[in-house]
């Protein structure tokens, strides 16, 4: 289980590399294991605690009959054999498309998954990071009791994308941890003042052209809260250049290729 730490580092006391690889202890699978398997389904979720990924991110929408499930996109094209809107669709109508096909057909079959299934396989397993993308209080309060009835509370991470939505969800679900999803980074110590524990910087905010990004993650450090950055093939081009800013947390979409870079990195090589 991840534990919030506080490191010892300024900004202007560099980490030594191997330093900065072993600080990192969040490894969140995007869309469970998705280089390896379909994304959003329970074979990405199987596969990112089989290479012990530390926490899985998943995508949450509404089905029309108000059921939650996985998926990223609001349309079904482009990870099934269905077509139209998520939401224009019966959870039964849903449950009968192929999921799976699209990526390899050795997936064929693969079902849209259920937020409830797949908090259950995560359970006492792996932390899971939610990625809301519907809005509104009866779609919070939905999240929030399908973790209580099905899920860990205490290993789920609130993806929040406002103050409002950060106060909405400690209410909801007062043991979850936060992670800060800001459309703007103006508003880093706002979130940090709402009581967000980790928040993350875009890589188009921390890209060679933008001359802000040291100064992003300074005030990420001064607002005393944990640092997260996403990645996607985990290998060591990409995740070099994270390590330059010290993160606590790290996301890709091959969790196993970012485990052993990370290893190989603090072993000194």
């Amino acid at each position: 289980m991840f534990i919030f730490v506080a490191t010892a580092a300024t900004a202007a006391e560099p980490l030594p590399m191997s330093a900065a690889a072993i600080a990192v202890k969040q490894i969140i699978a995007h869309r469970g294991a998705s280089s390896d398997c379909p994304e959003n389904t329970l074979a990405s979720t199987r596969r990112a605690i089989a290479v012990h990924a530390t926490a899985i991110e998943v995508d949450v929408r509404l089905s029309k009959d108000r059921q939650l499930v996985l998926r990223h996109d609001a349309e079904l094209e482009r990870t099934t054999n269905g077509k139209g809107k998520i939401n224009e669709k019966t959870l039964a109508e849903l449950k009968q498309l192929d999921a799976g096909s699209w990526f390899d057909p050795k997936f064929a079959g693969e079902k849209i998954p259920t937020l409830a299934e797949v908090v259950s396989i995560c359970k006492g397993q792996i932390d899971v990071l939610l990625d809301l993308k519907e809005d509104g209080s009866e779609y919070a309060e939905l999240v929030a009791a399908t973790i209580k009835e099905h899920g860990e509370e205490s290993r789920t991470i609130v993806g929040v994308r406002s103050v409002e939505h950060a106060r909405q969800f400690r209410k909801l679900l007062p043991k979850a941890r936060q992670l800060g999803l800001m459309a703007k980074p103006d508003e880093i110590e706002a979130y940090a003042a709402a009581g967000v524990e980790m928040i993350s910087l875009w890589p188009k905010w921390l890209s060679s052209e933008n001359e802000s990004g040291e100064k992003l993650v300074a005030r990420v450090r001064a607002a005393k809260v944990q640092l997260h950055l996403n990645g996607t093939t985990g290998k060591r081009d990409e995740v070099l250049p994270l390590l330059t800013h010290r993160p606590d947390s790290l996301s890709a979409d091959n969790p196993a290729q970012l485990l052993a870079t990370l290893r190989e990195i603090s072993s000194g090589k």
